[in-house]
C-alpha cells in the first residue's frame, strides 16, 4: 500500500512527526512518500499516487493548514482515505471535519495509523483513539535537508539546526495547554537508543545544534540527562536547547552547571505573565519571584533563558502590559524576547481546560470554526486597541526587517501613551545577546493566519 505522510508546519524544523511514523510504516512494508508543505509545494502527483493520506497535526497552526490541504484533496480525489494524527487531531472535530477526515488519531498515534491502514486493506471499520506506540529511529531520508529549516543564530553565525523528541506528553496540567486534554498528566518516553541514533544521523548530516522538542525536558530528569550525556560524549561540538518549566528549573537547580558543560546553550521557559492572578488561573505552578529566581539560576550556570510571554487575556489592562515591560527592563530580557510576543492573545481551542473556567466564561462570545478557536472579548476596550497596535507594529517590523530594539522602542511608545503615570525612560540595558533559532514560535497564542502567505504567529511547543 502507498501512503503519503504530510506535514504542514512543525516549528520550523524537519518534521519528526513525519519521520517517526515513516520509519515504522516502512519497517512494516508500506511504500511511504512524504511531503512537508512548510518548505515544499503541494504535489498533486504524490496525492494521486497514494492509497491513503495522513496529515501530521502536532499544533494548532498545523491543523488549520492541514484542513485547507485536505479540502484540496477532497475536491480532486473524493474517495482518498484521509487521517489527521497528532496532538491537535480532534480540535474542531464537530465544526470543521465533516467529510474531510476518515480517522482522527490524537496523542500517541503510530499504532493507530497502522491499525487504520490495515483496516483499509481488509475493508474493516475504522478505529479512532489515543494508543500507546513503540518507536523506530525516525526515517528522514525523503524529507528536505535540514539546511532548508530553522538555523541557530549565535555569535554572528547561523548553523543548521534540527529537533528530536525524547518524550511525549507532560506530567503537568497547565490550563492553557493542549497536553492535559490528550495526555491527562501522562508521560511517554521514546527510548534512549532511538533518540541517540537520531542525533547520530543528524550530526552526520551536518546539523550543529539540536532542539529537544519535549514539552518539558525535565519531566523525567534522569532519563533526559543520561541521553544528553551520551549525546555529548559522541558529539562534543553539538549544542542544544531545551524547554523547561520554571518550577523544574528551580527544583533541579543543581543540574544546570553540568547541563551547560554538556552543551545546553539556552532554555525556553513559559513565563507567560507577570500577573499573579493570571498565573493562578493558568495553573502554572510558579510565581513572578520564581521567574526572577530561575533567570538567576540559569545565568549563574552560564545558560541563557528565552522566556515566552502571553500578555493578553480577557481581563488584561494596559497597566498589566506596562508591568511586563518593567519586568523586561529589570531583568534585561529585551534581547531574549521576540517583539511579536508583546502582542499575543490567548488561544482557546475547542476542548481547552479554560473553556469552562469561571474567570474565562463571562468573556467567551462564539466559537469560530474557521480559526478553530473560541472568540472572546476584552473587559477593557483600551486593551483590545493596545493589543492590535502592538501586533501591527510587530508585523510591519518583521516585513521590513527592522532591528529588534527599534521595534521595541516603538512598542514602548505605544504602551506609554496608555499608561502615562510610569517612568518611561529609554531601555538602558537590553541585556546580553542570546542565541536563538531563526524561526520563532509561541505557545497557546491566537495566530495571525493568512492561508497562502506567511504565518504571523507560529504556534508551537507547550510546557
Amino acid at each position: 500500500m502507498r501512503v503519503l505522510l504530510v506535514s504542514t508546519y512543525e516549528l520550523g524544523h524537519q518534521p519528526i512527526h513525519v519521520a517517526s511514523p515513516a520509519a515504522r510504516l516502512r519497517y512494516l512494508g508500506y511504500e511511504v512518500s512524504t511531503l512537508d508543505l512548510a518548505v515544499e509545494a503541494f504535489d498533486d502527483r504524490l496525492v494521486a499516487d497514494a492509497d491513503a493520506v495522513a496529515f501530521s497535526v502536532p499544533m494548532h497552526t498545523a491543523m488549520r493548514l492541514a484542513l485547507a490541504s485536505a479540502e484540496r484533496i477532497r475536491e480532486s480525489n473524493a474517495t482518498t482515505p484521509i487521517a489527521f494524527y497528532g496532538l491537535y487531531a480532534r480540535v474542531g472535530r464537530e465544526h470543521s471535519l465533516d467529510g474531510l477526515a476518515d480517522v482522527l488519531l490524537e496523542g500517541e498515534y503510530e499504532s493507530g495509523l497502522v491499525d487504520w491502514l490495515e483496516g483499509l486493506d481488509k475493508g474493516a471499520g475504522i478505529q479512532t483513539g489515543n494508543s500507546r506506540s513503540g518507536f523506530h529511529v525516525p526515517d528522514r531520508s525523503t524529507l528536505p535537508t535540514n539546511h532548508q529549516y530553522a538555523r541557530l543564530e549565535w555569535n554572528g553565525t547561523a548553523v543548521p539546526a534540527a529537533a528530536v523528541e525524547a518524550s511525549h506528553g507532560c506530567r503537568h496540567r497547565c490550563r492553557h495547554c493542549p497536553l492535559p486534554i490528550v495526555y491527562d498528566g501522562r508521560l511517554r518516553v521514546v527510548g534512549a537508543e532511538v533518540v541517540l541514533e537520531d542525533i547520530d544521523q543528524l550530526a552526520a548530516a551536518g546539523v550543529a545544534h539540536v532542539t529537544f522538542a519535549d514539552p518539558d525536558f525535565l519531566n523525567a530528569p534522569r532519563y533526559s540527562t543520561d541521553i544528553l550525556r551520551e549525546a555529548h560524549a559522541a558529539h562534543p561540538d553539538l549544542t542544544f536547547d531545551v524547554t523547561v518549566k520554571v518550577e523544574h528549573v528551580l527544583k533541579h537547580r543543581d543540574m544546570w552547571p553540568e547541563l551547560k558543560d554538556l552543551g545546553v546553550l539556552f532554555v525556553v521557559s513559559a513565563f507567560e505573565s507577570v500577573d499573579e492572578e493570571t498565573l493562578l488561573i493558568l495553573d502554572k505552578s510558579h510565581t513572578v519571584p520564581d521567574m526572577a529566581e530561575s533567570l538567576e539560576v540559569l545565568r549563574r550556570a552560564g545558560i541563557h533563558t528565552r522566556p515566552t510571554w502571553l500578555p493578553f487575556f480577557p481581563w488584561t489592562t494596559p497597566s498589566d502590559v506596562a508591568d511586563l515591560v518593567e519586568f523586561l527592563d529589570e531583568h534585561r530580557l529585551w534581547t531574549s524576547t521576540d517583539p511579536v510576543q508583546l502582542g499575543i492573545k490567548l488561544l482557546i481551542p475547542e476542548g481547552s481546560l479554560l473553556e469552562s473556567h469561571p474567570a474565562v466564561v463571562p468573556f467567551l462570545t462564539s466559537y469560530d470554526p474557521a480559526s478553530l478557536t473560541w472568540r472572546w472579548s476584552f473587559q477593557d476596550p483600551e486593551s483590545e486597541l493596545l493589543q492590535k497596535e502592538l501586533e501591527a507594529i510587530s508585523a510591519e517590523a518583521s516585513d521590513c526587517g527592522e532591528e529588534v530594539m527599534e521595534t521595541f522602542t516603538s512598542m514602548r511608545s505605544v504602551i506609554s501613551a496608555r499608561v502615562p503615570d510610569r517612568d518611561w525612560g529609554r531601555i538602558i540595558d537590553p541585556g546580553p545577546i542570546t542565541p536563538r533559532l531563526s524561526e520563532s514560535w509561541f505557545c497557546c497564542a491566537e495566530p495571525t493566519f493568512n492561508q497562502g502567505s506567511s504565518i504571523g504567529v507560529m504556534i508551537g511547543r507547550v510546557d
